[in-house]
């Protein structure tokens, strides 16, 4: 399924495992909790932040995501340290540090949402101190708050990213969400999260580059490794020879030599404020690389006030595609997009209904 989708059903998911945990006679058999599945670095751990703002807005709470790297910890500091008490007669579990951690105490935060990521590549031992998490909501004799979450995530076998199997009575309490990489999807999140323009035009032209996972491959690039370059490339000042280096290091040599050659095409790009000011009458591309990079400087350039030119100009290149690709851009610059005249009008017209859904 797509990110998108995903993120919708974690939202569901979690909304109502808040209802469910109010009632303190819930069986806990209905909790019912969304693993994340799918390829190294496609944005897993993005679509549940991104899922908990849009729910911290809906609802008018503040919602602290606390990532749990399941690889990172030990038995005890997952469990708890067993601790002798002041008689030394027993012993007793000590919270943990992911339970309640300080970052939530004091941002006074309404509601937590606990992701627990890498859990395939977790040890057995591990597996089962989370089998007590997922199916009694509780460590050790430590609850859960009431007003708290539970979502998981973890790469598939065939990926080979170091996997071991999960148990039985874990899977049963768990809704399996295989999720494969859309580039609509890849572009809205990077595009979100402020990704250079540069790389959201290469993606529209060689959609390819968007994950080029070998297992046998130390670097390929992932959404992820896509991101991290475009901090090099926006932030580091490298000189041109240690860019390439850099990010040979980051997605790999094929695609940051292809890369390097699109970003030739930036030579021959026409003035994008022109074109937004003369959509009707501005120069349209004859090359498909150009296309794609006016494309992408229109959508970074897009606001509110000038998305109505922006639309008018793509209307005019000769594939739908290129206008969705910009519009889909564009949104993440828009707040209320939905209620937004221009796109509305094009998205009726057959643009991209779902867009307003």
């Amino acid at each position: 399924m797509r990110l998108s989708v995903a993120k919708n059903i974690v939202k569901s998911a979690i909304k109502r495992q808040l209802e469910l945990a109010k009632d303190s006679t819930t069986d806990e058999h209905k909790f019912i909790i969304p693993y994340l599945q799918g390829l190294v670095g496609i944005g897993k751990t993005s679509i549940v932040k991104q899922g908990a703002a849009e729910l911290s807005e809906e609802l008018g709470l503040k919602i602290f995501v606390n990532v749990v790297d399941l690889t990172l910890y030990d038995p005890a500091e997952l469990a708890g340290l067993l601790m002798p008490s002041k008689d030394t007669l027993d012993m007793n579990r000590h919270v943990p540090d992911w339970l309640l951690p300080k970052e939530f105490i004091e941002g006074d935060y309404d509601i937590i949402v606990y992701f627990f990521d890498e859990l395939p590549q977790a040890t057995k031992i591990i597996m089962n101190i989370f089998g007590q998490i997922v199916q009694g909501r509780r460590i050790g004799n430590h609850k859960l708050p009431t007003a708290s979450a539970i979502v998981c995530a973890g790469n598939r076998q065939e990926d080979r990213a170091g996997t071991n199997p999960i148990p039985n009575q874990i899977k049963d309490r768990l809704a399996f969400l295989d999720i494969t990489l859309h580039l609509g999807d890849a572009i809205s999140h990077l595009t979100a999260s402020g990704i250079h323009e540069a790389f959201v035009a290469f993606l529209g032209f060689k959609p390819e580059r968007l994950h080029t996972f070998q297992p046998d491959v130390d670097k390929f690039s992932t959404p992820r490794g896509i991101e991290k370059a475009s901090d090099v490339y926006s932030n580091w000042g490298l000189s041109p020879m240690e860019l390439r280096e850099t990010l040979n290091g980051i997605l790999g040599k094929s695609t940051t030599t292809e890369f390097f050659g699109f970003l030739e095409v930036y030579d021959v790009v026409p003035n994008i404020d022109d074109l937004i000011a003369n959509p009707m009458t501005a120069e349209i591309p004859d090359r498909a690389d150009v296309t794609y990079a006016v494309c992408a400087s229109l959508a970074a350039k897009a606001n509110g006030k000038n998305i109505g030119n922006i639309i008018q100009y793509v209307k005019r290149l000769d594939a739908g595609e290129f206008a969705a690709f910009v519009v889909k851009g564009a949104i993440q610059n828009i707040p209320n997009h939905k209620s937004n005249p221009a796109i509305r009008n094009w998205a009726v017209e057959g643009g991209g209904k779902e867009l307003l859904l």
